[in-house]
């Protein structure tokens, strides 16, 4: 498969709608209890990789909006496909699952020491999943190559095109992860078998 194919409109949708399944899949059955057990101490729990996954793509989402808004406004417009630029390869690459290497998230998207709602995470989760779709659709017709999200500092900075394939695999590096934490604290329990293109 190639680059335009994997970063295409109609392979986005069809990764989110795994990323739906897996999600789903992996809460299935769960008590709160279960949800905020660690497999051991320093490690997350499943909730505590989905709130991380919820936190960042809010706060990515928000970058993304601002970019179209900015976009449209200035009429930045082009044809795909858009190349992802090589910081965006890199960042799609060191996300993958499984890990290359051992990343620290951000400070702002760091799960807190208490997760306060576990149940309510999958229907965050989801709804993240929504404004992913919107979002796309809403940056239809603009220059994905040109415009930029995020601050010029900040450790989301990035080219639109790379945003989502670089956050769809951010989700299946932490919904790979959760489900390895699933194996380890239940370790009898049938895991997730919706497995991310």
């Amino acid at each position: 498969m190639t680059d335009s194919d994997r970063f295409s409109q109609q392979s986005f949708f069809q990764q989110i709608k795994e990323a739906r399944l897996r999600a789903e899949a992996l809460v299935s059955g769960l008590t709160s209890e279960q949800l905020i057990k660690r497999p051991h101490p320093g490690k997350w729990s499943i909730a505590e990789c989905l709130l991380h996954l919820n936190a960042t793509g809010t706060i990515v989402q928000s970058f993304m909006a601002e970019a179209i808004a900015r976009g449209k406004r200035d009429n930045t417009v082009g044809t795909g496909p858009f190349d992802v630029g090589f910081k965006g390869r890199l960042f799609v690459w060191l996300a993958e699952p499984p890990p290359r290497i051992r990343l620290i998230a951000p400070r702002r998207v760091r799960p807190p020491a208490r997760v306060d709602d576990p149940l309510k995470l999958l229907p965050d989760f989801l709804q993240v999943q929504d404004e992913w779709e919107r979002l796309i659709r809403e940056s239809e017709g603009l220059h994905l190559a040109r415009l930029k999200i995020a601050p010029r500092f900040s450790a989301f900075r990035a080219r639109f095109a790379a945003a989502m394939p670089w956050m769809l695999a951010h989700q299946r590096r932490h919904l790979w992860q959760a489900e390895n934490v699933k194996r380890q604290i239940l370790p009898s329990a049938s895991h997730v078998s919706a497995q991310a293109g």
